[in-house]
């Protein structure tokens, strides 16, 4: 709580609001602060220096302060945010293409960065060699320890906490996050933070939504497999755009179509999530999400937004050393591929901040919305609040795969209906 100096410690941060980046957790000079079971515990003495306050994405993103801050004369669309250029492109290894979520890029950026000599390890997020059902953070190395962080995955990961072990640490690194990960390093280098510089490339994942780690018990247990028999568990595992793939111990395969996450993100969505208006990862170096292009082939490409100069070199190099393949497109070919996406995250966000009494701090400015998206985004919240019940999920879980289907794609309805204009 806030001393008779006015200043703020974490028990001045609203639970309501976390996001568990991990960011808190990272940055506390005292190391009282642990992410434990999607919650940040205080266990220790709190010196009140408000790092862990000022940081905080869940409570305040200054997006104008943080882009002035960042940028200087590149192109900004209200949407896509502040960037140099946009392309899709793929890993030029076949290998490590055919087992990304969507070509490779991120892979082979960090790569190319560890090859070079250009960072001394990559803050990345790997499944648990024992638990694959789980998650570890990880500072990769090497390739081999690069290349066990392949995947995309659907859970809340507490990320930044790895910053305690950073400070520590000497060189650079790179750090692949979401976007509520970028924002806590943004903040941290805004405010001054003396560990930040360290954090000297920041490579930003597009994020549609996110889900409890409850999600991916319930999947376990839909597709009827023990977790002990478990050797691999993917959320894109198989031909893109996959889906939920697990490989047991004697050989056998489950799959779910990516598809099914429509519904289960309305069941397992954090509520912090809900309202979180970053869909492309404004504050990254580089940008790395699904491309949707049409005309391209299946074979597995990302959509690249290159935002800061920093980005730009690491970008040309990569592609000059043939680490990367590309095409460069338009920002009318990306707004068109996401657009389901954009209404719901850079549009809809204000009517379920409206409708939030806890709500973070931004500093954007409400688009002009039609009735029908009101209307869909009123829908979207109600439908939310119910199937968050636990009783809800119950039923639900006892439902066959097919009606799951069926649910799963009326709430992709809902949720993205409505204009971007």
């Amino acid at each position: 709580m806030t001393n008779d100096k006015g200043v703020h410690n974490f028990k001045d941060l609203d639970p309501e609001l976390c996001t568990f980046c991990g960011t808190c957790v990272g940055v506390c000079s005292q190391n009282s602060l642990i992410a434990k079971d999607e919650k940040i515990y205080l266990v220790g003495e709190c010196k009140s220096c408000e790092f862990c306050y000022n940081a905080c994405p869940g409570r305040e993103v200054a997006f104008s302060k943080l882009n002035a801050r960042l940028f200087e004369s590149s192109q900004k669309e209200r949407y896509i945010g502040v960037y140099k250029s946009i392309y899709v492109a793929y890993s030029t290894d076949v290998k490590i293409r055919s087992n990304a979520s969507s070509g490779g890029v991120v892979t082979s950026l960090l790569i190319f960065l560890l090859d070079k000599g250009l960072i001394d390890g990559a803050i990345v997020v790997c499944m648990k060699d024992k638990e694959p059902w789980n998650y570890e953070v990880k500072i990769a190395r090497t390739k081999t320890e690069i290349l066990n962080a392949l995947q995309s995955k659907y859970s809340l990961v507490p990320l930044n906490a790895i910053l305690s072990k950073i400070k520590k640490e000497e060189g650079t690194f790179a750090l692949v996050g979401l976007p509520c990960h970028i924002h806590g390093i943004r903040k941290l280098q805004m405010i001054g933070w003396e560990h930040s510089d360290k954090i000297k490339y920041l490579i930003g994942l597009f994020c549609g939504f996110n889900m409890h780690l409850s999600a991916t018990n319930y999947l376990i247990n839909k597709l009827g497999v023990e977790k002990g028999d478990i050797v691999s568990l993917q959320y894109r595992g198989g031909r893109y755009p996959g889906g939920f793939l697990i490989k047991t111990k004697n050989n056998n395969k489950k799959f779910l179509e990516k598809f099914y996450y429509n519904l289960l993100n309305l069941m397992y969505v954090p509520k912090r999530c809900l309202l979180c208006a970053d869909l492309m990862n404004e504050l990254a170096d580089i940008s790395v999400g699904d491309a949707w292009i049409k005309g391209i082939d299946k074979n597995g490409w990302s959509t690249v937004i290159v935002r800061t100069e920093k980005g730009e070199i690491l970008f040309t190099e990569a592609i000059n050393h043939n680490y990367l393949g590309y095409k460069k497109i338009s920002s009318s070919d990306l707004l068109k591929s996401h657009s389901h996406l954009i209404r719901y995250k850079k549009r809809k966000v204000f009517v379920r901040l409206n409708l939030s009494k806890t709500k973070p701090i931004y500093d954007l400015e409400t688009p002009n919305m039609r009735m029908h998206e009101y209307i869909s985004g009123f829908l979207f919240f109600c439908l939310v609040k119910i199937l968050t019940n636990d009783y809800i999920k119950k039923v639900i879980g006892f439902l066959p795969l097919k009606l799951l289907g069926m649910m799963a794609y009326l709430a992709k309805y809902i949720k993205g209906r409505g204009s971007i204009e």
